[in-house]
């Protein structure tokens, strides 16, 4: 679940935002901007009634800007676009509770993605039926 949610969101990010690099691990020399780097910072469950469990993942997308010079307007854009075009990620995971802020010249978006799992119980397949004396194996 959490590789193919982090792989929905780095999709997302470059049909939105055009072919940037976007990384998932931390950077520690040559990160090219402007990039993105996108964490799970953060991952629950909540046992429910019936066999319901409820997962919920903070996600962190930073943003570093091309020109420093314009962090803040850059930062600005991509923020107003990031808000307008990831209420949803991969069609399929609601997006909720995004905040946008901005430190050391890099835009930092968080927000959380809950999703409801049910458990399946395996049954154990009937290995023998036997019909008034007839022996049938499965």
């Amino acid at each position: 679940m959490v590789t193919n949610l982090k792989t929905l969101i780095i999709q997302q990010l470059k049909q939105v935002f055009g072919n940037l690099d976007v990384y998932d691990e931390p950077v520690r020399q040559g990160l090219k901007t402007p990039a993105f780097l996108v964490l799970i910072i953060n991952d629950s469950q909540e046992r429910k009634l019936w066999k319901l469990s409820e997962w919920e993942y903070l996600i962190n997308v930073t943003y570093f800007p091309k020109d420093e010079r314009n962090a803040y307007t850059e930062n600005d854009d991509v923020s107003q676009i990031f808000k307008e075009n990831f209420r949803y990620i991969g069609n399929q995971f609601h997006v909720n509770r995004m905040e946008a802020s901005k430190h050391d010249g890099t835009l930092v978006i968080t927000f959380s993605i809950k999703k409801l799992v049910r458990e399946i119980e395996e049954e154990t397949l009937m290995q023998t039926l036997e019909f008034g004396g007839v022996h049938i194996d499965n």
